[in-house]
């Protein structure tokens, strides 16, 4: 009765386990942090145990004494040790236990002569866990593995007997313990475990049925222990670094090696899109599908500010500025009229990207056209004025729309235009256009042209 009673205990035991861990795993597909079952086990400094079980002492025994019948394979079931411990960890591997624990021996079978002994046990033992050791579980497995070994102080005595009694005295003794506790998480910080132990004493005078041993025997005694127990995990959580100095070395090297890479990568983008990297790349807002020398920068032969590739396209488009002059000397009016409205009636200007104050690629051809403009007409004057669209920081914009109009002056400047011809000034936001309407918004990120 008492071993279906056990069975049936123990498949509850692991059904309700393996309940939760479907939990678990539902939990994970749903997206859902599953922390409270997976966190690892050595994460706390300490683990409190307690157990319950049966001990068997093994040898010695007098004649006519035993504690179980060798014609039943199993025996009989006696609960009759009740063990407590605690374990702090040193590291991953690593730990210290301290057990108490009290075992009661008597016959349970009816060909046993009737005894009774009591035994107090005090252990001190190394944990390892083999999961870390051996590397064959991962930190995340509710399955641990603890081996522990260690040194085993004891008291025992005769309870009753009918024979030669220890007449009250207490014998002090000393062995060795060696054990194996498969252990199953059920919780954050809660476990269930299975402690399967031998215990080796070295100066056992009696036999486990309580009188002295036959001199052959004589200090020396073997037992085992089965448990059944539950323990918890409390104190401060650790965070361990890796004990393998090989492994944290290749870690490091293979770090590095990843932020060479990334580094690389970084370097040898090409934001203007013109065949050199970014890192070796001097003038890195170059118009795409110009020529650029070995640094990135815009091949100007003649030094007028206005590539030499860009400005031989304008000058097949509008003409060359020696046509443009030719046209003032014929002083054609109606081609000047149509140069001076184009410019002072907005019908020029010149577009930038967003947040950048450098014309896109298409704007050279209206600057151009103010080139030849005021080549033409020695005379004229012509104020630049810089606009940003209504989106982002008012002050921010003011800024950005003076710096659009300051590079346009420059590139007419270095185009031979006289500075004090040429006056920049801010427009800041131009809020014309829906600030939502991104389309709208790229016609007003702009500089347009007033002529003196």
């Amino acid at each position: 009765m008492k071993t279906t009673f056990k069975f049936l205990f123990l498949s509850l035991i692991f059904q309700w386990a393996s309940a939760q861990e479907n939990v678990a795993m539902l939990d994970s597909v749903n997206g859902k942090e599953i922390d409270s079952t997976i966190s690892k086990l050595n994460n706390y400094r300490w683990r409190f145990e307690f157990s319950v079980g049966e001990s068997k002492g093994i040898t010695p025994y007098s004649e006519n004494y035993f504690s179980t019948n060798n014609k039943k394979k199993f025996g009989v079931l006696d609960i009759n040790s009740y063990t407590i411990g605690a374990t702090y960890t040193l590291n991953r591997t690593i730990g210290i236990r301290g057990t108490f624990a009290f075992d009661r021996f008597r016959e349970k079978e009816n060909k046993s002569k009737p005894f009774e002994t009591a035994q107090f046990r005090l252990g001190i033992e190394a944990m390892v866990d083999l999961n870390s050791f051996l590397k064959f579980n991962s930190e995340d497995s509710r399955f641990k593995f603890m081996l522990h070994s260690g040194i085993v102080l004891s008291t025992f005595q005769e309870v009753t007997s009918d024979k030669n009694p220890i007449s009250g005295r207490r014998e002090l003794n000393g062995g060795v313990v060696l054990g194996l506790m498969p252990m199953y998480r059920i919780t954050k910080q809660g476990f269930v475990h299975l402690d399967l132990v031998t215990i080796h004493n070295f100066r056992q005078h009696y036999t486990w049925d309580g009188v002295y041993s036959n001199p052959d025997q004589n200090l020396y005694g073997h037992m085992i222990n089965v448990s059944l127990g539950f323990s918890y995990s409390f104190g401060k959580q650790l965070k361990w670094k890796s004990d393998n100095k090989e492994i944290v070395d290749l870690e490091a090297k293979n770090n590095a090696l990843k932020k060479r890479v990334e580094d690389l990568e970084i370097k040898m983008n090409d934001a203007d899109k013109d065949g050199v990297p970014d890192y070796l790349d001097i003038e890195n807002n170059s118009v795409a599908g110009v020529a650029v020398d070995t640094r990135g920068v815009m091949i100007d032969v003649n030094k007028n500010g206005v590539p030499d590739e860009l400005e031989r396209y304008l000058e097949t488009k509008y003409g060359s500025v020696e046509q443009s002059k030719t046209i003032a000397k014929n002083n054609d009016p109606e081609s000047a009229e149509f140069f001076k409205r184009s410019i002072d009636e907005g019908y020029i200007s010149i577009l930038f990207d967003i947040d950048s104050a450098t014309p896109n690629a298409i704007s050279y051809d209206g600057i151009y056209f103010v080139l030849n403009y005021l080549k033409q007409n020695p005379s004229a004057n012509i104020t630049i004025v810089g606009y940003a669209d209504a989106k982002g920081d008012k002050e921010y914009n003011k800024r950005l729309a003076l710096a659009r109009a300051n590079n346009v002056k420059d590139i007419l400047e270095k185009s031979g235009i006289e500075s004090n011809r040429i006056t920049a000034i801010s427009g800041g936001m131009d809020q014309t256009v829906d600030v939502n309407a991104s389309e709208a918004r790229k016609l007003v990120r702009r500089v347009i042209f007033k002529l003196n």
